[in-house]
């Protein structure tokens, strides 16, 4: 996990496998499972270890807790030298609330939605673009995260992505969901694809490159 409570331990003397690896295989180690790695003796090794990060339910109840922030009935004070039996009653609505918040089926989908529009993007710079992108019709754009999310309403499109929330009207969508679905799309297939001119979807580009959720370059 990210953070942990405890330390771990001593590892087991007697492995549960030893494992020989060629060039090209792939090893999955679950979370939890002590594993080490060597070469060969008189041989030369190189791997690339890639942690996929899990979320937990305590992820689940952290974001939560946050989703508290806009309820006053959980900004005030705690009844610190209260009697028992206020300290109790304090206790029981704090329960009851937590209950009903919980009972959205809908909590998880919402709790990954805001994870994911979190997402902190690989920063890549859209060099020599720094004082605006160009209407160039060839330069290439992509997000700089991969767990982007595009939302329609009727009157805004919503885009949560790398930490930021933007909003534009509806016919940005046709620029963005070749985007958020993980392309590497030009100016110019974006305009054609929302029927609009290069030059406004530069202008929209720049937004996103202002909060780094895009990178854009010629060689992308």
């Amino acid at each position: 996990m990210y953070r942990d409570i405890e330390d771990p331990g001593e590892a087991p003397t007697e492995p549960v496998a030893d494992l020989v690896l060629h060039p090209g295989d792939v090893l999955c180690v679950p979370r939890g499972v002590w594993h080490a790695v060597s070469a060969d003796q008189g041989t030369r090794s190189l791997h690339v270890t890639c942690g996929l990060q899990a979320r937990t339910s305590i992820d689940l109840m952290a974001w939560v807790s946050e989703q508290l922030l806009t309820h006053e009935d959980w900004r005030p004070d705690l009844p610190l030298v209260a009697p028992p039996d206020v300290q109790a009653d304090a206790l029981d609505g704090m329960r009851k609330q937590l209950a009903e918040l919980l009972d959205d089926p809908a909590l998880i989908a919402r709790c990954t939605a805001a994870m994911d529009g979190q997402a902190v993007g690989r920063t890549v710079p859209s060099l020599p673009y720094i004082d605006g992108v160009p209407a160039d019709p060839h330069l290439r754009v992509r997000l700089t995260t991969a767990c982007a999310v595009l939302e329609g309403g009727e009157d805004v499109v919503v885009l949560s992505a790398a930490g930021t929330v933007y909003e534009f009207a509806t016919e940005a969508e046709a620029v963005l969901r070749p985007l958020v679905d993980g392309r590497t799309v030009d100016l110019a297939a974006l305009a054609d694809e929302a029927g609009l001119d290069v030059e406004a979807v530069a202008g929209l580009v720049q937004e996103l490159i202002a909060g780094q959720s895009v990178t854009v370059g010629s060689l992308l």
